[in-house]
């Protein structure tokens, strides 16, 4: 077996790696929070058109609303502005509305509103309920089908490469300020599904070489795992991004930011499948309850001594065939010989 790619070896830096961006971006979520959008966070977003004015411009106009946030739309030129406004207490829609109205018109001369959309507080927190549990339902429906499909060990270790999948991805949201949409549950889910796909392809490498031969390393076997299939993860993944970064460079709004999440998740999910998850999975195959290594052996065993009874049984049924007609066989000439009249001289 030749080996270009020391997995195990150099457990330690992936592993540890993996540890140092996941803590990184746990403390980026905590401490910086993330950008809410319209859709999680109740409010009225106005999508506003400003002739000759930059952003800062409408944030100053805006200024003196509590919490209101403005954003570009489009390229910074176009003079497209997104602003968001949480509607305070005793305060509707329309109030709001009439009060963004006046501060605009007192600091331009012309504006346009092209777009306003209300999200009420029961709506938005249904939604974020909704996200948290979608989220949680696949990655407990991926534990069932992986640890049905091969065993608990693979299960483990694919659930944490899929968590350090998302929670990095999180980080890298709330580091660049993307906001938090429907879009961005859809990113994270679509990144889930794309990284279980590669990591179910090494794992399956991984099973068929125990099935080989079960006598080797557990270290060769999850090395050979990773090195047999890298060619493939390394197209799959590159081909994904070349279909992805049009839309990063040319797209805008929700699209673009779909599209770069959909680009950070790709990498993130390649190196995690390659090196965290089956790392995972050789730590794991170590503790005897656990053993990959024995489990296929067993399950080996079992299966040659059913095929052996399979065998045995049909033996037995090629041996019944052949003795039955013989048996048939003599019973007639018996009989003949009972009847055969007797011939008095």
């Amino acid at each position: 077996m030749k080996i270009s790619f020391k997995v195990v070896e150099r457990k330690t830096l992936y592993v540890g790696l993996a540890c140092i961006l996941l803590v990184a971006s746990i403390a980026l979520v905590l401490f910086k929070g993330f950008n809410l959008g319209i859709d999680f966070e109740s409010g009225l977003s106005l999508s506003v058109r400003v002739d000759d004015a930059s952003i800062e411009d409408v944030r100053s106009a805006v200024s003196s609303i509590e919490g209101v946030r403005v954003q570009n739309v489009g390229a910074s030129d176009d003079g497209r502005y997104q602003i968001r406004v949480k509607v305070p207490e005793g305060k509707d829609q329309r109030d709001v509305e009439s009060m963004v109205n006046g501060l605009l018109g007192d600091a331009f001369s012309s504006y346009s509103i092209l777009e306003s959309s209300f999200i009420g507080a029961k709506f938005s927190s249904s939604l974020v309920t909704g996200s948290i549990k979608a989220v949680a339902i696949a990655l407990a429906l991926i534990l069932v089908y992986v640890w049905v499909r091969f065993r608990v060990a693979y299960a483990i270790g694919s659930i944490i490469a899929l968590i350090h999948d998302v929670v990095l991805l999180l980080g890298f949201i709330s580091l660049v300020g993307f906001e938090i949409s429907s879009t961005t549950i859809a990113a994270i889910l679509t990144i889930i599904g794309y990284s279980l796909n590669n990591t179910i392809v090494i794992f399956d490498r991984v099973r068929e070489s125990i099935k080989g031969d079960s006598s080797q390393e557990l270290s060769a076997v999850v090395d050979y795992g990773v090195n047999s299939s890298l060619s493939r993860t390394t197209f799959s993944s590159v081909t994904t991004l070349l279909a992805v970064l049009p839309l990063a460079i040319l797209a805008s709004g929700d699209v673009r930011s779909f599209a770069i999440s959909m680009i950070f998740g790709v990498v993130v999910g390649t190196y995690s499948s390659n090196f965290v998850a089956t790392n995972i999975l050789y730590l794991l195959g170590r503790i005897p309850a656990l053993d990959i290594l024995k489990a296929q052996e067993e399950e080996d065993l079992s299966d040659s001594a059913m095929a052996e009874r399979i065998l045995d049984d049909d033996a037995k049924v090629m041996k019944f065939k052949a003795e039955k007609p013989a048996k048939a066989s003599g019973r007639k000439r018996e009989q003949s010989d009972d009847n055969d009249p007797k011939i008095l001289v």
